[in-house]
């Protein structure tokens, strides 16, 4: 059975003080990157992040959306850490021990 791929909505702020997701909401994961948006290093850095983040290899992570601006899509396959982020999130970053301001 193959796995069912999932679209997430991000909004990206580049050139921060580290990575880490700062919140999520209805309008997606809102996570701050400490790469600068220049030559592709801002989306490399993000897709290392949510491979990391979701245990998921990165070349199964795919940017379908935004790869010039800020607001992004990206298609990745649905694990467990994906559906408990999209059940519970507030869970999620309590458990994962992120930081959210």
């Amino acid at each position: 059975m193959k796995k069912q791929h999932l679209e997430l909505h991000i909004f990206a702020k580049p050139n921060a003080k580290k990575t880490v997701l700062l919140k999520v909401d209805d309008q997606g994961l809102h996570i701050s990157l400490h790469a600068k948006p220049h030559q592709g290093e801002a989306n490399k850095e993000l897709i290392a992040y949510l491979a990391k983040l979701f245990r998921i290899p990165k070349s199964q992570i795919e940017l379908k959306r935004g790869e010039g601006g800020r607001y992004k899509v990206v298609s990745l396959p649905e694990n467990e850490r994906v559906r408990e982020l999209m059940d519970d999130p507030e869970s999620f970053i309590n458990k994962a021990g992120l930081k959210t301001k």
